[in-house]
């Protein structure tokens, strides 16, 4: 028997909540705890199934009729909310008594957990302390410790973890979810940081290439910093015209690009953050001393700073190049 082989990654939860299930010896309140896109919805949508699978196999099996209604968000048993004020939590306590529809037991599942205020948790609380013996409760959240400690005392917390680079290409490969160039995919998988849900929203060709334009901006503004020709400064003053929220963002990565190339420059098989192509990294920073990599990064971490204190685009602009150059 095979449990959640659908979910991708997350060996832990699959080992301790699949373990749970089909031992029948599951909890009555999940907080599910992970970033945007590390497969939150999934995890509880898969549980879910498997509760009430009547399958003889695979957990869940995919393919009972409680299972394919689950799976596919046609079950009235298992429901999704946005539930971040008391009054949308109390709406939803009134039917916690009322009878299944179809399967044995009622799956309440709260998108961004969150964000519920504090009469809202307090409320939900009441329900958590002595909920009806059929109901079960997912609190898919960013952060759980935005929840109240007594919420957190009653649930069992998952964490979801975000996926390796080539796990996320193998999927979208093995599944034929996009037809970009490997080496697009691979940029649109490195901005993700991990998150499967991330890819999928951005396979659309015009977003994958607005995404990697941006990434060429931030690379090119990064190696104009490290040269010293006239066409660097040129290449940086064009920058002027960007917006505020625009340059910080740029800032922003551009660090992380710098620390790419600074720990590449200690050790090959570093971990990189920013940069898809390994071999094209090293080519770049063996032309280029670790000291003067460093600088680069000081520069704009300063030039950061300074553009929160109120310094114009071009001001920020030009100190940074000017430091970068001492």
């Amino acid at each position: 028997m095979e449990i959640f082989k659908n979910l991708i990654g997350n060996d832990d939860i699959k080992n301790t909540l699949g373990s749970a299930i089909k031992n029948r010896v599951f909890s009555h309140a999940y907080i599910i705890e992970g970033d945007y896109g590390t497969g939150k919805h999934n995890v509880a949508r898969l549980a879910s199934s498997a509760i009430m699978c009547q399958g003889n196999g695979d957990l869940p099996c995919g393919k009972c009729d409680f299972c394919r209604k689950i799976l596919n968000d046609n079950c009235t048993d298992v429901r999704f909310f946005d539930a971040f004020k008391v009054d949308d939590v109390r709406k939803i306590k009134e039917t916690l008594y009322e009878s299944s529809t179809e399967c044995p037991y009622k799956i309440y599942i709260f998108n961004d957990a969150h964000k519920m205020n504090i009469k809202a948790q307090n409320a939900l609380l009441i329900s958590l302390e002595e909920p009806p013996k059929n109901v079960i409760f997912f609190l898919l959240c960013q952060d759980a410790s935005y929840l109240l400690e007594t919420i957190r005392s009653r649930a069992q917390l998952l964490r979801t973890k975000p996926l390796s680079g080539d796990v996320i290409f193998d999927y979208v490969r093995g599944n034929m979810l996009s037809s970009l160039k490997d080496e697009d995919l691979r940029e649109v998988i490195i901005s993700s940081r991990g998150s499967l849900g991330y890819v999928l929203d951005m396979l659309d060709e015009k977003k994958a290439a607005e995404l990697i334009n941006a990434r060429e901006k931030i690379s090119g503004f990064v190696e104009a910093l490290l040269s010293n020709d006239v066409s660097s400064y040129a290449k940086i003053t064009s920058l002027f015209s960007m917006q505020r929220d625009a340059l910080k963002d740029l800032l922003s990565s551009a660090l992380i690009a710098v620390r790419d190339m600074a720990v590449i420059k200690k050790d090959k098989n570093a971990t990189l953050c920013f940069y898809a192509s390994r071999e094209n990294l090293i080519k770049l920073v063996t032309k280029h001393s670790l000291r003067k990599i460093l600088d680069i990064y000081d520069a704009i971490e300063k030039g950061l700073y300074d553009f929160g204190s109120n310094s114009n685009v071009p001001n920020t602009l030009t100190s940074i190049l000017i430091n970068a150059r001492k």
